[in-house]
């Protein structure tokens, strides 16, 4: 039996996380392609596609230290996205400590995030680590 992985054949899987805080339904979705057992492409939901908060509107640029604000934050994650998470192997991927529920987003030591957007960063990896588990 050959999995589909293992066989060079590319795999996209569909990946989330979300929960409720502060009266907020927080959340993010994608869509991860896979091929011989490498990120090969991550497709982010927007929060119109699924009725949940990825960046928190309320922030304002530079209203907390360090924080990116909405607008740069939401136009940071394409680059991220491209440099840090498609060519990551799974397993790699899968390995990272990242930490998303109702009152912790963090990521672990070494675990690239976007700095100033780490709670979102966190709602990303963890949604691309849901889509993983699912790889046949």
């Amino acid at each position: 039996m050959c999995v589909l992985a293992a066989c060079g054949k590319e795999q996209t899987v569909t990946g989330s996380v979300d929960y409720t805080a502060w009266t907020t339904h927080y959340g993010t979705k994608v869509d991860v392609t896979v091929k011989n057992g490498v990120i090969k492409a991550v497709k982010l939901y927007t929060d119109e596609d699924t009725g949940w908060v990825r960046t928190s509107t309320g922030w304002k640029e530079g209203e907390h230290d360090g924080d990116l604000g909405f607008t740069k934050a939401e136009a940071a994650y394409k680059n991220w996205i491209s440099e840090k998470l498609v060519g990551q192997k799974v397993d790699t991927v899968k390995g990272w400590t990242v930490t998303v529920n109702e009152t912790t987003q963090t990521v672990g030591d070494g675990v690239p995030h976007i700095t100033g957007a780490t709670q979102s960063s966190a709602r990303i990896i963890a949604a691309v680590q849901n889509a993983l588990s699912k790889i046949k």
